[in-house]
């Protein structure tokens, strides 16, 4: 059956290689598709390590170039937000916050290694705010950043990068950099102030001593409407001139998904357009060919080929054409681990080429089924009649 199955094949190979093409091209879509599915949901599961319930983002532009006055002003800021019974805790910083879509980034070099890092900031009520959680050392204090190394506060995955398994608590991030270097004085696990869909990355909280014109305040859960507009009233009051944004971290956070789930959408309709294409591609390539095979169908059932032989015949002819394309396809998608492109995990790619090897099969199979039961019925006689 197989070798009959192989000469077949062998015989419409020009036909055969088109759907060959078709289910390539398939198998590649769905591969990109589910690797980027699976990466997708990898990230989106793991705990974000951040609490925005009752936490908003508050930007101040006092309008002045004054850097003495801007000083006052931030002291008169705080002296309100102290007098607030609904704030329970607020944390001032260079506007770096998570979910605004603004972070720094910067390189440096250790052990002939180079990093790429984000960096966030913040002061000592930072974690308090945000509900983070140290996995090691302490969080730094808002007076230790007048000391001869910067404090700061590095990533899980930085911390393994640089130091290993070591303990990286009061180490130097970078001993050659030069004027004030930055010491680890805590790791936090991975949290996402990016994204749901973000995966973990290097980053460095720096302690934030500048003028302030940021902060973050975390409310109790029963303000109202009119507590933020009592609150955006009374600091308009402090200054004349001052433009007061408030922003609702969940929105920002919903904000920030809705940047990534939108493309995602996007890919996966145009995906799904594409695999139809092929589908109705597959039906009529089948449906011609069994058209054209009519004789030597209607032979087979004459000779006592029952309409399960016939089934079998077709379907395992698209099986057969299948799997040369798939493994064709599976050659190049193994590519990618290798190579380490994007830098992604290898299990999103294996996971990847399952799920497209059992989808295209599926396919396959689903394509070749509907024609193959239509010349299973063909009766023999009509068939040689028409021959």
């Amino acid at each position: 059956m197989i070798n009959h199955l192989f000469k077949m094949i062998w015989k419409r190979r020009k036909t055969n290689f088109l759907i060959m093409l078709e289910v390539f091209v398939a198998f590649i879509i769905l591969f990109a598709v589910s690797s980027l599915s699976v990466y997708s949901y990898k990230n989106y599961v793991q705990p974000s390590g951040i609490i925005t319930d009752n936490v908003w983002a508050v930007y101040v532009n006092y309008n002045s170039f004054d850097d003495s006055l801007n000083k006052q002003n931030g002291t008169l800021i705080e002296q309100k937000l102290k007098s607030f019974k609904e704030i329970e805790s607020y944390s001032f910083g260079w506007g770096t916050f998570p979910y605004g879509n603004s972070h720094n980034n910067r390189g440096f070099n250790r052990n002939g290694k180079n990093f790429m890092v984000a960096t966030l900031d913040g002061d000592e009520a930072y974690p308090s705010v945000l509900g983070l959680k140290l996995s090691e050392g302490t969080w730094f204090k808002n007076t230790d950043s007048i000391q001869v190394e910067t404090p700061v506060i590095i990533s899980q995955m930085l911390k393994e990068e640089l130091f290993g398994a070591e303990n990286a608590i009061g180490k130097l991030i970078d001993e050659k950099a030069e004027g004030k270097k930055e010491k680890v004085v805590g790791v936090i696990p991975h949290f996402k102030h990016n994204s749901d869909f973000q995966s973990p990355e290097n980053l460095i909280i720096t302690p934030f001593n500048g003028t302030k014109t940021s902060f973050l305040v975390k409310t109790t859960p029963s303000v109202s409407a009119e507590f933020e507009a009592q609150f955006a009233k009374s600091l308009r009051q402090l200054g004349k001139n001052w433009h007061i944004e408030i922003l609702h971290m969940d929105n920002m956070k919903a904000g920030c998904n809705e940047f990534f789930i939108v493309p995602l959408t996007i890919g996966f309709i145009v995906c799904g357009f594409l695999i139809i294409n092929v589908a109705f591609g597959l039906f009529g390539v089948l449906f011609q060919n069994i058209n054209r095979r009519r004789g030597e169908i209607g032979l087979r059932r004459a000779m006592g080929a029952t309409g399960r032989n016939i089934t079998s015949q077709f379907v395992g002819e698209m099986a057969v054409l299948a799997t040369f394309a798939i493994a064709l396809g599976v050659f190049f998608a193994i590519q990618f681990p290798i190579l380490n492109v994007f830098d992604v995990a290898t299990s999103v790619y294996i996971w990847g080429i399952i799920i497209a090897v059992a989808a295209v099969y599926g396919l396959v199979l689903l394509c070749s089924w509907l024609p193959s039961r239509q010349a299973a019925a063909i009766h023999p006689a009509v068939a040689l009649h028409d021959e």
